[in-house]
């Protein structure tokens, strides 16, 4: 997200180095972009149950192949969407699988959906 490499941010974390200005505030905004996403598609997923009247017996989620795919679809990073996909999978009611964005053709629709607009 900030093209640092892992030692760099290992670094901040310690506090062996200062981050630059702005990163922590960066940082705070991603974490509730995660936690707000989460939540909406869980209640997503709450919703469609109930429409359907009995729960499924998984749930398909396209992760980004790469970073910049992330970005194309509005996160910064593969590891920032990945984060709000494992929020998902550990608090949805339903077995959740995480597969390659577009690999089936739950998430190829959906990845069309989203290009269409």
């Amino acid at each position: 997200m900030f093209g640092v490499r892992l030692d760099t941010v290992k670094s901040w974390s310690a506090g062996r180095n200062q981050p630059p200005a702005g990163v922590v505030a960066d940082l705070r905004d991603l974490y509730v972009k995660i936690e707000r996403s989460a939540a909406e598609m869980l209640a997503t997923i709450d919703g469609a149950t109930a429409d359907a009247g009995h729960p499924p017996e998984a749930i398909e989620l396209g992760l980004a192949g790469d970073d910049h795919e992330a970005r194309d679809i509005g996160w910064p990073c593969v590891g920032a969407q990945r984060a709000a996909l494992g929020i998902v999978a550990a608090r949805s009611p339903i077995l959740v699988v995480v597969v390659p964005r577009g690999s089936t053709p739950a998430t190829a629709a959906a990845a069309d959906r989203h290009e269409r607009g």
